[in-house]
């Protein structure tokens, strides 16, 4: 697997494993499954809707077919990019293979990101360009990659194991996921438990918080064996 370092624009330099052919692949398949049901829903709705209403279908027909290509319009395009910003940067295919697309300099991808990222997708890449393109450029980049500054990783080297002696010597991806309150917050809960009396409310209540905001970057058990330890 191919890997790639990138500096992040706090300076701190992150490595990631590209997500190959394979597995993008196999995630774009799963959500086009996912579309054509989709599409698939939305056409037995037009054929009852002319079979039990004829008349209204007659009566409406223009607004039922333009209503009908924006319907399609918005499942094929609008489709990936509601999963990648609500999923942080996933789709359902994506989390199933266990990728996700970022930034060129390892930040999360905003609305500007995936929306012209995609649209490379439906007018382009639909076409297998996007394929040659993975296949045979070094970062692994579609058109719509290229165009939007964004690369695919894989999820396993998003979630490294964090070790602590001292927070000083927390995972550097993990750290730069914090902001500097929350870091602050964390590191004096650290060095101030033992002098507390019973530390296990604030420590649940950090760990719910901490627990939340990892989700998707932390392996659930390397952030329990770095809650105890901590």
């Amino acid at each position: 697997m191919q890997k790639i370092k990138i500096t992040t624009p706090e300076n701190i330099e992150v490595e990631y494993t590209l997500a190959g052919l394979g597995s993008r692949t196999g995630a774009v398949l799963i959500d086009m499954i996912i579309q054509g049901v989709m599409f698939l829903i939305l056409g037995i709705a037009l054929l009852l809707m002319g079979y039990f209403s004829p008349d209204f279908w007659k009566e409406n027909y223009g607004w039922i077919i333009g209503g009908t290509l924006l319907l399609y319009a918005l499942i094929s395009y609008g489709y990936f990019i509601a999963m990648e910003l609500s999923m942080n940067g996933m789709t359902i295919g994506k989390k199933f293979f266990r990728i996700r697309t970022i930034r060129n300099n390892g930040q999360p991808i905003t609305l500007k990101h995936s929306a012209l990222r995609n649209l490379f997708r439906v007018f382009i890449d639909v076409f297998g360009i996007g394929v040659v393109l993975i296949f045979l450029t070094k970062e692994h980049k579609r058109v719509g990659d290229f165009v939007a500054s964004t690369i695919v990783v894989t999820e396993k080297n998003i979630a490294r194991p964090i070790t602590l002696e001292g927070l000083q010597r927390l995972n550097e991806h993990y750290r730069y996921l914090m902001s500097e309150e929350e870091y602050e917050v964390l590191r004096e809960y650290a060095q101030r438990k033992h002098s507390m009396g019973d530390y296990s409310c604030l420590k649940e209540q950090l760990n719910k918080y901490f627990s939340k905001k990892f989700e998707a970057q932390v392996n659930s058990s390397e952030w329990d064996d770095f809650w105890e330890g901590l």
